[in-house]
Formats: C-alpha cells, structure tokens, sequence
C-alpha cells in the first residue's frame, strides 16, 4: 500500500471534520519521533494526475498551513507503508524540526519579472570568418552575455531592495518562456506582514518599467529544503 505525502508538520489535525485529499481519499496523520506527516493511502503509485487533482493536492497543504507551519511537498512524494514513513521521520527529524522552526509563522509571496529576450543576429552566425575574427566574435557574445546577466541581477536587485526588511529570506530563478526572460523571486515573510510587502510591489511596479506579477501568499514551497541543499 502506498501513501502519498502531502506535508510534515509538529502534530496532528483534529476537530473540524475530515480533510478529503487526491481521488477523494480521507487525509490521515502518521505519528513518529516528534513529528507527523500528513497523508492519503492509495492503491499504488500514481502517476502524473490531471489538473484537477494537482489541485485538491495543493489545497490540502494550503488548508493545513492555514492551522500550522508546515513543511511543504510537492507532488509524487510516495512512500510505502506507515513503517516507511516513521522511518523518514526519524532519519530527518533534525531536518524537519529545523525547518518547521524557521517557516512556524511564515508565508512565501512570488514575484515574475517579464523581460523581453535579447535575440542574436543570425546572419552573423552564419557568415565565414577566419580564426582572429571567430575569437573576436566569440569575445563580443560573452561580454553581451555578461552585460545580459548584469541587467538581469539589476533587476532582481531592485526588487530585493525594496522588501529588505520585509523577508526573512529570498531565492530567485531565471528562465526563458514564450521569447521572454522571466526573472522569479520567491520570499519568505512574516504572515502578519503580507498587506506591506503588497504595498511595497505596488510602489516597486509603479516606479519601474518592467511587467511584474505577485502572487502568494502560499505555504513555503520554496523554503522546504534546508539551505545547504539549494544549488
């Protein structure tokens, strides 16, 4: 039997009802070493599920985080068995104590920063050159590179600037979507402090050129792994 995991928190849920979780099954609590894990027991191990249920899935830990700090999982997190679990528990209890302390009052807000991509011509990468003209045309794609990067972190610095005394920590993300640059930020805040930290964007947004989209508060997804484990 297998047992999907949704969160580990300190103790157990009670009063209010029951929670209904993945494919309508109940949301059960495994006790062990100090901590709990919530979960729900399936057939097998699922795969990727549809929309609707990654859903139900973040809706659980949504709800519990609302009750309690929690520490988050994403979903596929599948063990077999209570044993399994408590074993888990134990093996991570300093991990999970540590963790839960430091996220006990806390919410994650996330910031998208939409640039546009800066394109490379591609008739100069087509052209012939000899090798003194290959190198300098390689020299002057790594410093655009690097001004690229620059322009990047100015901007991620801009926004990190304005909540400095709003976050107990920041993480921060670049990728590409759609030919667009997309710079995310991802902070963890008090919970009491989330109307501030709205005001602060508003006054960020305002003041910049740049499109940007808030979003949270949420359970810290981006804070249940202990800093010595982020790359």
């Amino acid at each position: 039997m297998a047992y999907l995991v949704y969160c580990i928190m300190k103790e157990a849920v009670f009063g209010g009802g029951p929670i209904t979780g993945v494919k309508g099954k109940e949301v059960s609590f495994v006790a062990g070493h100090g901590l709990c894990a919530a979960v729900s027991e399936m057939s097998s191990v699922e795969g990727a599920p549809p929309v609707s249920e990654l859903l139900v899935y973040g809706r659980v830990v949504e709800d519990l985080h609302r009750l309690k700090a929690v520490v988050p999982m994403r979903y596929g997190c599948f063990l077999n068995g209570v044993p399994d679990i408590q074993r888990i528990l134990k093996e991570r209890k300093r991990q999970y104590d540590s963790l839960l302390e430091e996220l006990e009052g806390h919410v994650e807000m996330g910031i998208r920063i939409l640039l546009p991509e800066e394109g490379v011509n591609p008739q100069q990468e087509e052209q012939p050159v000899n090798g003194r003209n290959y190198l300098a045309l390689r020299k002057a794609h790594y410093r655009m590179k690097d001004e690229t990067s620059q322009h990047h972190q100015m901007f991620l610095d801009r926004y990190i600037q304005a909540f400095s005394s709003l976050y107990r920590k920041c993480r921060t993300e670049t990728a590409t979507k759609n030919g667009a640059i997309v710079l995310s930020l991802y902070f963890l805040i008090p919970e009491n402090t989330v109307n501030l930290f709205r005001e602060s964007f508003q006054q960020v947004v305002e003041n910049g050129r740049s499109k940007a989209l808030l979003s949270g508060p949420w359970p810290p997804y981006n804070f249940a792994i202990p800093d010595r484990a982020q790359n």
